[in-house]
């Protein structure tokens, strides 16, 4: 049986993650935490993430730094950039900045499971064509 894809969840503030968790959770992933850019570094060097759900802003940095990092990993992994904000200039800079997709917390089950799903195909498919 094969394994659950590995979503890291990044997010500092208790709020965006208690909105995200459960909606993560009904998309069919497993869920890895981190509190903190740090963290987010450590899970993606030991590998085996698929995607990154990361707030906007960090504790100890922000969504750009967290796109880096997802960059350097072994093998890029999306990252989707979860506010609190519904500002159009800042959905704006992540997609520029590399960003897979944007969603505003709190968000609808429907439009994470889209997302999730999407990304989870496209780096499968990446994965398929090496």
């Amino acid at each position: 049986m094969k394994s659950p894809p590995k979503v890291l969840l990044t997010c500092s503030d208790a709020e965006s993650r208690q909105a995200l968790e459960p909606v993560l959770a009904a998309c069919g992933v497993k869920t890895v935490f981190s509190n903190s850019l740090s963290e987010a570094r450590a899970q993606l060097r030991r590998g085996g993430v698929s995607l990154v759900v990361c707030a906007a802003e960090l504790r100890d940095g922000g969504f750009r730094d967290v796109l880096r990092e997802a960059s350097l990993a072994k093998h890029a992994v999306p990252v989707v950039v979860a506010s609190r904000s519904v500002d159009t200039r800042e959905y704006m800079e992540a997609m520029v900045a590399g960003a897979f997709d944007f969603v505003a917390v709190p968000c609808r089950q429907s439009d994470v499971e889209y997302i999730v799903n999407n990304a989870l195909r496209g780096e499968h498919a990446h994965a398929a064509a090496r």
